[in-house]
């Protein structure tokens, strides 16, 4: 992972957020504050991005809200069995868990595909539809619907599914409202969305519920995704994470600040968050990126050191003191903490080209150290 120390923020735009008439339906968290289980559930044949997609989504926005030490989500995969089983024809996956061994999920995940294979297995979908029932928010991707459907848990609700499967959700769940033409339906606890593609949308979607818009569009930043939320919907949607306590969003806030680039008033804020609590690595390891952003080199190499006594923080801070010490042209110990970095796991050939270390690269140490990064 390139360490963070100048070019890394992200920008996010600012607005109003106002609760319009119909704003989305809400779930109420059991918790605040706490790792959400999400499970994705899977079966041979099922749709490779009706999957892919949601857990691409889950797991970028798991490292882009951190709620303490812990990340927002943890995603695992459940099938029958353990078993590799093999999606789209050609991918062979491999469930982390069976319905005998899975953590209980907050957010369920039910992707489509070869839905006959969970529709014929009675124990399956009885633990699916009891599974969901449980959950904080199921999602069902595609023809993932028809599990909900045949449970009889889309009774009296409008839902949606693939295109060319509308009239078969239809004749399953008679009593449900079966809509064409829509990327997602909300119904609160329960999400449905249309075929492939719009798994990604639908998981956006409770993304934003969940954690606040701000982290929804930093998760489709990061994955290069064109998401546009519905008008309806997104002004229900909070700005901050509404999971997280008041020092969590002094957190968010401070990050937003590091987005605008306002490094002075970004490194104000992490230096309230330490002073209120030393022991606060997050704050500490964003403190020394926003000040070597600053080019205060010296401020930002003390905060990236006392982040490195975190493990999850201890080689990209190691990495980012490295930096610091090049940038103020200090070879000596740019390699001795590019050094310690290595011990503790950097690996990847792109340091060997980072302008931060330009100064570090000049000394003749450092393609000893070079030759551990190919």
């Amino acid at each position: 992972m390139k360490h963070l120390a100048v070019g890394c923020m992200l920008a996010v735009s600012l607005f109003l957020v106002v609760t319009p008439a119909h704003a989305a339906p809400e779930s109420q968290p059991r918790r605040t504050g706490y790792t959400r289980n999400v499970a994705i559930v899977l079966y041979e044949g099922v749709e490779l991005l009706d999957f892919a997609g949601p857990g691409e989504v889950f797991a970028a926005a798991a490292h882009q809200s951190m709620q303490g030490d812990a990340h927002a989500f943890r995603v695992y995969t459940v099938a029958k069995s353990k078993a590799p089983l093999t999606s789209q024809g050609f991918v062979k996956v491999t469930p982390d868990f069976t319905p005998e061994d899975a953590p209980v999920p907050d957010v369920l995940v039910i992707p489509g595909g070869n839905t006959g294979v969970v529709l014929e297995d009675e124990a399956y979908s009885k633990w699916l539809a009891k599974t969901a029932a449980g959950a904080e928010v199921a999602l069902s991707v595609c023809t993932g619907a028809m599990v909900l459907g045949k449970a009889g848990m889309l009774d009296g609700l409008d839902v949606t599914t693939f295109n060319n499967a509308i009239d078969s959700l239809q004749r399953m769940a008679p009593k449900a409202r079966v809509h064409r033409g829509r990327r997602f339906i909300d119904n609160g606890r329960i999400v449905t969305t249309a075929g492939v593609s719009a798994g990604i949308d639908g998981s956006l979607h409770v993304v934003a519920r969940l954690l606040g818009l701000r982290v929804a569009e930093q998760t489709a930043r990061y994955m290069e995704y064109r998401w546009t939320p519905e008008p309806h919907l997104a002004g229900g949607y909070t700005l901050l994470n509404p999971s997280l306590d008041e020092r969590g969003r002094a957190h968010q806030q401070a990050e937003i600040l590091g987005d605008e680039k306002n490094w002075p008033a970004a490194a104000k804020a992490y230096r309230e968050l330490t002073a209120s609590n030393a022991a606060d690595t997050t704050a500490w390891f964003r403190l020394g990126q926003v000040l070597l952003a600053a080019k205060d080199y010296d401020g930002g190499i003390e905060a990236s050191l006392r982040a490195a006594s975190a493990k999850q923080y201890q080689v990209n801070a190691l990495y980012n003191a490295a930096c610091g010490y090049s940038l103020k042209s200090d070879a000596g110990h740019a390699l001795e903490y590019l050094g310690k970095a290595i011990d503790a796991g950097l690996k990847g050939s792109w340091a060997l080209s980072d302008p931060d270390l330009e100064h570090a690269r000049k000394d003749i140490r450092f393609q000893k150290l070079a030759a551990r990064l190919r």
